[in-house]
């Protein structure tokens, strides 16, 4: 399997002669024109375990529908919720001990928890078992954070942002690889072909990640905030059950209101207890920036919302035409997969080009732009997924506006924050989206299920729900704009670099007071 995005053409491109660099010439030819081959097989081996999170989260949902018939549950939703809990438990936990014990040992460790969880969900028996080894397999999911947070420390400050673009853009090339590879154990092996082939690619991480070198040691190391994890781990699941029995029990019910009311007593405990700790698992004083506040809610929010969209073209796919029941479309694995191919090309150009773009360009006016095109592609999906052509059409808009998100979210991180406060960035930013994911996910659910008929366990949805669940994570990805409109003004990461590089205390003096 070719695990490389293929990145030697993009470090050939040289930066701009008029980036000035106060270390001299000779730094500045060395740090900008000229990647060496170590730094391309360190980026290459970042690549497949920084983006496995998401691929995994691709033949996961792939593999859904097969699974809810299989098992005869409308519980499905839990497939992916109980994933992206422990994720994000796990999550400030893997950040403190990376930072204490170094980011390529504590991913090691991560990654080997993470493949557990696959086989445990792999061979299970039944439904139950099946989310404990999700449960498990969420352990994998800090290991994302840590890629991106070591990015900085790997590479000279210049190539930062170029190296971050690569790995976050190379989502596109691999979505495309795993969807066709997962569609295929699909359609002749089933369900369990496709996570199978997930075991070997968490395989494949701990073989990559076994020729990164390790990253400094920046902490000592003191107390984890346990209570915080716990507080923030159940507040979160009680809403997310909460809305997700909503239809169910009735909104108005006792046990939906007292769900709800549990999580977010839950949620406000762990506020309290995170700005009284002398080591939180999420930094809440570090939102008292405007710039770092802004830009982390204003990313994560229609990040969540991208994500979260992927499984309705999942389920409308997949599912097949039942008159008055279902108005899946009933396609193949393979051909979802296939159709599915242009909007993986585009979404990796475009997290290409938010590298190059913001050499130039304010990174807030690439981000702006990136939120404008994914709701429009929304929009239009909402209206327009009847047939094979409207698909690829509107997932080339939405895979256009996703990429330029990804990649966008990381060049708007540099250049609020220092390259001490790097890692706490990325794992504050990792939590809130997949926080946000997690109350997304439901939503959408609750949104499908209230045009959905049950049959044979399984719940099949009608055309509307299709329509009003793309409308919903449009709603979404405004909110986030709304929020990102609050974004000041943000330096382009050649200039951040040019701070990095420059020893004086005015510079991370600077990111700090932004």
């Amino acid at each position: 399997m070719n695990t490389s995005p293929d990145p030697a053409p993009l470090p050939a491109a040289p930066v701009s002669t008029g980036d000035t660099d106060a270390t001299g010439p000779t730094r500045f030819v060395s740090e900008t024109s000229r990647w060496t081959g170590a730094e391309l097989r360190r980026l290459a081996a970042l690549v497949w375990p920084g983006q496995l999170l998401v691929v995994a989260g691709i033949i996961a949902a792939n593999a859904q529908p097969q699974i809810a018939q299989h098992f005869h549950t409308t519980q499905i939703a839990w497939f992916s919720l109980s994933f992206t809990l422990a994720t994000i438990v796990a999550t400030p936990f893997a950040v403190r001990l990376g930072d204490v014990h170094g980011k390529r040992r504590v991913m090691l460790v991560l990654a080997a928890l993470g493949l557990v969880g696959d086989v445990v969900t792999v061979v299970a028996p039944n439904y139950p078992v099946m989310v404990l080894g999700r449960v498990i397999g969420g352990l994998y999911g800090p290991v994302a954070v840590l890629v991106l947070a070591a990015v900085r420390e790997l590479f000279p400050p210049r190539k930062v942002a170029m190296a971050l673009g690569t790995v976050a853009g190379s989502v596109g090339v691999l979505s495309l690889l795993a969807p066709l590879l997962s569609g295929r154990l699909l359609d002749v092996f089933g369900w369990r072909g496709a996570l199978w082939f997930l075991v070997v690619s968490t395989v494949v991480a701990i073989a990559t990640l076994l020729a990164v070198p390790e990253t400094p040691r920046r902490t000592a190391a003191g107390p984890l905030d346990r209570a915080g994890a716990l507080l923030l781990g159940g507040g979160l699941a009680l809403l997310v059950i909460g809305i997700g029995q909503g239809r169910d029990w009735g909104w108005s019910s006792a046990g939906v209101l007292l769900t709800l009311a549990g999580g977010v007593a839950a949620m406000a405990a762990f506020v309290v207890v995170e700005l009284r700790v002398a080591a939180p698992i999420l930094d809440l004083r570090m939102l008292g920036r405007r710039s770092l506040a802004t830009v982390l809610l204003g990313s994560s929010v229609p990040q969540a919302a991208f994500f979260a969209s992927q499984a309705i073209l999942i389920f409308l796919a997949l599912f097949p035409p039942i008159p008055h029941v279902s108005d899946g479309l009933g396609w193949s694995t393979t051909r979802n997969a296939v159709i599915g191919i242009p909007a993986g090309l585009v979404t990796f150009a475009a997290g290409i080009g938010v590298g190059r773009a913001v050499r130039t360009v304010s990174p807030r006016a690439v981000w702006y732009a990136g939120l404008g095109i994914l709701t429009c592609g929304l929009t239009l999906a909402a209206f327009h997924h009847g047939d094979a052509t409207q698909i690829i059409a509107t997932g080339v808009v939405m895979g256009l506006g996703g990429g330029i998100l990804m990649a966008g979210q990381q060049t708007m991180i540099v250049s609020v924050v220092s390259a001490e406060e790097q890692a706490a960035a990325n794992g504050m930013s990792s939590l809130l989206t997949q926080v946000f994911l997690a109350l997304t996910n439901q939503m959408l659910y609750a949104v499908l299920a209230a045009d959905s008929t049950v049959l044979d366990g399984t719940a099949f949805y009608r055309d509307r729900a299709f329509t009003h669940a793309y409308l919903a994570m449009a709603a979404v990805v405004a909110v986030g704009l709304l929020i990102s409109l609050a974004i000041p003004r943000l330096a382009r990461p050649a200039d951040v670099a040019a701070r990095d590089l420059d020893p004086a205390p005015p510079a991370s003096e600077a990111l700090r007071s932004a």
